[in-house]
């Protein structure tokens, strides 16, 4: 193995691990990690079909419509049609949603600042460019 796969395997490895303690924490809580996407995405983006759901999240409509569903029955989101199409279901976070939401936001918020707190902003600025490098690598080439 040369010195580039190490590092890539230390990367999986860090990676792994984040993202193990982000799950504990949210384990903690009423909520998966998706479920929390969701509620983010509402919260950033506001009322959405479901179809859009599901496309944001890179989800099956079934699964997004299930999704929903939970949270639906847990009060988290309120369902409603389209005045102009009544076909159409929006659905956004309702009030109970909103406070879920802010009060994990909080906690993820908290989780970030222990996680980097041994970096400088320099650091931190350093690391901001090389993730959105990441990012630019992992959507399909046009």
């Amino acid at each position: 193995m040369d010195e580039r796969d190490t590092y890539i395997e230390t990367l999986d490895r860090s990676f792994s691990r984040i993202g193990r303690k982000m799950r504990q924490r949210m384990a903690q809580e009423t909520l998966t990690m998706d479920q929390y996407s969701l509620l983010k995405l509402l919260s950033d983006l506001g009322s959405m079909t479901v179809s859009d759901v599901a496309d944001q999240l890179g989800l099956s409509l079934a699964s997004a419509s299930a999704m929903i569903d939970r949270l639906a029955n847990q009060k988290f989101i309120d369902r409603f049609r389209q005045d102009s199409d009544r076909r159409v279901v929006l659905v956004q976070l309702s009030s109970l949603g909103c406070i879920q939401i802010a009060e994990l936001q909080k906690q993820r918020r908290e989780f970030l600042d222990h996680l980097f707190s041994r970096m400088t902003e320099s650091d931190l600025k350093t690391l901001v460019t090389l993730i959105e490098k990441i990012e630019e690598s992992s959507e399909p080439d046009e």
